[in-house]
Order: structure tokens, then sequence, then C-alpha cells
């Protein structure tokens, strides 16, 4: 592993699974501001649908990240 990587290749089906703290503490702050904003939405009366697109929106925003920092490729494991 090398010392800039957060997270490495799932040991099986498709992703990654974080690898150190690095890794740990990026998914915490995603986590949190995701339920922070999705509470808000709803609190403000927002549609569900609204909630949903912001949820993928920022989840597709972070692949490319998580992706740049594994430490391997994509792809799905078998075992």
């Amino acid at each position: 592993m090398t010392g800039d990587k957060w997270f490495r290749p799932k040991r099986f089906g498709y992703g990654a699974t974080p690898d150190n703290w690095k890794g740990w503490a990026f998914m915490v702050v995603y986590v949190a501001i995701v339920v922070a904003l999705s509470l808000t939405l709803i609190y403000e009366g927002a549609a569900a649908w609204l909630v949903v697109l912001v949820v993928l929106a920022l989840t597709g925003a972070t692949i490319p990240l998580i992706k740049a920092k594994t430490d391997g490729d994509w792809r799905w494991r078998w075992h």
C-alpha cells in the first residue's frame, strides 16, 4: 500500500473499501454531509425525488476521487 492511497479494491464484488484512517475519515465526512443535507432538505419540505437526486449527485461526485485514491483497479472480483 502506498502512502497516498486511501482505499483498496474490494475482495469480493466491485468497487473499493477504506484502507486507512484517511479513507475512513473521508467516508465519515461524506456520510455526515449526505445525512445533514438530506435532513435539511426534508425539514424544508423538499420533495423526495429532490433528496434522492442530491444524494446521487454527491455520490457521483465522490466516485472519481475514490477511484483516484484506490490502490489498484476497480473490477468485479469473485475470489
